[in-house]
């Protein structure tokens, strides 16, 4: 504590002695002041002072914490990691309601704005860092950066987040500027044309949508998006297949991340996953055994020319049918070629180069000589090939 000075002063008796002398008396009492008040005072502003430095301190602590505009971006990546897709709209509407779910172009899909298909994508962001970025030349404004990383490629997206008042007369108000909801459209690359009918099911973020069916005549579905989110979406089938494949939608819809132009034309910034189909093995494996099955039915047929085959015999000669004898030279294997792309050859099997063998007795019309006849006949065997998800049909090309 502070010191306090005490000031002491020697009183005047005014009374005359009781001896009659008429001098001082020898025992004259002193009176005493009370301490000032001054210092105590001082005391007292000075604790003012700290209190005010303390409270400017504290607003400015909480309005870089709890009122930040950092915060309104962060409360809006925690309802997206939760899956709340509800209050991740509601966040990202701003003041308007242009590109929330119920304008979207009638058919998108918002399997992918609530639930496991919204965390997942989410999760796929891995660490999230939010930064302040400027502020516009008269404060209403900031940009907000959120930065992460996807299969070890660095991305970000940029909220700006508006100034609307204060609270309390202390804490500045923020709210996100308005963030469409964008549009990414799944379709499968190469489908080919006797599957374009469907149907054709894939994942997209962990749930099965159908990319193709009856009603639909152009393959693909669309998904509603919230950014930043990554859209994954894979097929798999008997005969068709599709490795994942990623999109990763870091900007908002509208803005070019360079300018601070903007557009409100969703169409404009739809954006595109293709799947890539490949046959899987089973392919192969079906269509030899289908060859099997065709080349058996020739060689079975106890005829010099088997019906719908591609070897033959002619002669002048008589054949007893019962010595007729067809088989195959090895074992043919055809080779499928890889699915073409959209707009290739749908051809998708390599010709069958292969060979005859003929066994039979021929008797000589003239002589009536009987001789034993091996006749091997080199033949080569096209094909067309059509697969759908779930069937595969060899079909061989001959007169």
């Amino acid at each position: 504590m502070p010191e306090v000075r005490d000031d002491t002063a020697t009183g005047i008796d005014s009374q005359p002695a009781q001896d009659g002398s008429g001098g001082r008396g020898s025992g004259a009492t002193g009176n005493r002041r009370g301490p000032t008040l001054g210092p105590a005072w001082a005391w007292w502003g000075g604790g003012a002072a700290l209190a005010l430095l303390a409270g400017g301190i504290a607003i400015a602590t909480v309005n870089t914490t709890v009122y930040s505009p950092e915060a309104q971006v962060e409360d809006y990546l925690a309802a997206l990691t939760a899956g709340e897709g509800g209050t991740a709209v509601a966040l990202a509407a701003g003041d308007g309601s242009a590109g929330s779910p119920a304008e979207l172009a009638p058919g998108t899909a918002t399997d992918l704005l609530q639930g496991e298909p919204l965390i997942s994508g989410m999760a796929a962001l891995g660490e999230l860092t939010v930064s302040r970025g400027a502020d516009t030349a008269d404060g209403r404004s900031t940009k907000v950066l959120v930065g992460y990383t996807v299969d070890g490629e660095e991305h970000s997206t940029t909220f700006t987040v508006e100034k609307t008042g204060r609270d309390w007369l202390f804490f500045d108000r923020w709210r996100m500027a308005e963030v469409p909801v964008r549009s990414v459209h799944v379709a499968p690359a190469n489908l080919p044309p006797e599957a374009a009918s469907g149907p054709l099911t894939a994942s997209v973020n962990s749930i099965q949508a159908p990319l193709v069916t009856e009603q639909e005549e152009t393959p693909g579905r669309t998904f509603a998006v919230l950014p930043p989110m990554v859209v994954e979406a894979s097929f798999e089938s008997t005969y068709l297949q599709a490795e994942p494949a990623r999109l990763v939608v870091d900007h908002t819809a509208g803005h070019d991340p360079d300018t601070e132009a903007g557009t409100t034309d969703l169409s404009a910034d739809s954006l595109s996953l293709d799947l890539a189909l490949q046959y899987t093995d089973a392919v192969s494996t079906e269509v030899n055994e289908q060859l099997d099955r065709f080349l058996a039915g020739c060689t079975e047929q106890k005829v010099l020319n088997p019906a719908g085959c591609p070897m033959g015999y002619d002669t002048v000669n008589r054949i007893p049918p019962e010595s007729i004898t067809w088989s195959m030279a090895g074992d043919p294997q055809a080779s499928v070629h890889d699915l073409p792309a959209e707009g290739d050859d749908p051809t998708a099997v390599a010709p069958l180069e292969a060979e005859a063998i003929l066994s039979l007795s021929e008797i000589d019309l003239v002589t009536g000589e009987r001789r034993t006849v091996e006749h091997r006949e080199p033949f080569t065997l096209e094909a067309d090939l059509t697969v759908t998800p779930d069937a595969v049909r060899y079909m061989p090309n001959v007169p």
